[in-house]
């Protein structure tokens, strides 16, 4: 039996006590994932686990296409001798945010990115669980990490070790402030108003249509551009935190608060001894794979501990009618030109 929007409902997040909902993992011990034509399965599973796992969204080519285009926009935008089959140019001008897994702040924008973000796969998925089919897609970022074991350096003739290359091992956090209801718009920069500033009232903040984070569906994502298993490093998060998010406010509100105060106010770092770090879980995904999360759960990225490479794609979409976005974009002089 298909699903009926009606009976679909978005958690209030006030459960008094955190039950986890890990994810399972299939025989090849990756995260289990559905086809396209299961639909109904996948917003079932999202609902009950605020993320979920979508196999073959894009072909072998459009990975391969893909990858391509990291290693153009690597040499392009930081530095023309970087060569992807010579680790021994991975290092001078690499990109900032390589602490985390991103390829700087850069926007990606080469014919395969595009196409992957409006991908009619990719653009099904999210329809189905935004329950809404006029919806704008963002201009983001690519995410690489180096391989840390094992790697191979020509000129040296020799493998060696760069555990120096490893991310964060504890980056865990919120793109949004569940106290203020603020939450990151992915790019899609408010014309009106600095997105970089805090609330004056983060008490009352809610009250503002444009702060509806705790109200509305708020939706990321990652496409897999090659096969990212666990020990590649990647994405990891806490699944089932949606039903609980309201609890976990009102128990930090300082952590909040600071975060309304800090250079960035829709982003929340959870603390390093947060119980809810216990529930942690890996998420390693097949090449081609979609991967889609409730801005609700905690998440990050943990560090590459082999000599194969993670790379991905980062993109979101969002329901043109969402109030948190403007009604009106700022074309850029580029953008000018192209209207």
């Amino acid at each position: 039996m298909s699903i009926k929007l009606k009976e679909i409902h978005i958690s209030p997040g006030n459960d008094e006590i955190f039950h986890p909902a890990p994810l399972p993992i299939d025989d090849d011990e990756f995260i289990i994932s559905f086809n396209m034509k299961q639909q109904d399965e996948i917003l079932k599973f999202f609902e009950k686990h605020g993320v979920v796992v979508i196999a073959n969204v894009l072909t072998e080519p459009e990975c391969e296409h893909s990858v391509d285009e990291v290693w153009k926009f690597l040499q392009e935008m930081y530095d023309p001798n970087i060569d992807h089959s010579k680790p021994e140019t991975w290092n001078s001008y690499w990109p900032m945010f390589s602490h985390i897994g991103i390829l700087g702040n850069e926007r990606w924008l080469y014919p395969q990115a595009c196409d992957n973000r409006q991908n009619s796969n990719v653009y099904k998925v999210f329809c189905t669980l935004f329950r809404d089919h006029e919806l704008i897609t963002n201009v983001t970022r690519a995410g690489l990490m180096r391989p840390t074991k094992n790697v191979y350096f020509p000129s040296l003739d020799k493998t060696e070790d760069r555990d120096n290359w490893k991310t964060k091992s504890d980056w865990l956090h919120l793109d949004m402030n569940p106290l203020a209801g603020r939450t990151t718009t992915y790019g899609f920069e408010h014309v009106a108003e600095d997105p970089f500033k805090g609330s004056k009232n983060p008490l009352s903040a809610q009250d503002l249509p444009r702060n509806n984070g705790m109200r509305v569906r708020r939706l990321q994502a990652i496409l897999a551009l090659v096969d990212c298993r666990e020990q590649d490093g990647g994405f990891h998060a806490v699944s089932g935190f949606q039903y609980y998010i309201v609890t976990w406010t009102k128990q930090n509100e300082k952590v909040c608060l600071r975060s309304n105060d800090s250079g960035d106010p829709t982003t929340v770092q959870i603390p390093r001894d947060d119980p809810i770090r216990e529930h942690i879980q890996r998420m390693p995904i097949r090449e081609g794979s979609l991967l889609v999360w409730d801005t609700r759960l905690p998440h990050g990225n943990y560090p590459n501990n082999s000599n194969q490479m993670r790379i991905i794609q980062y993109l979101h979409m969002a329901p043109v009618a969402d109030e948190a976005l403007p009604e009106k974009f700022q074309l850029t002089e580029l953008g000018e030109k192209l209207s």
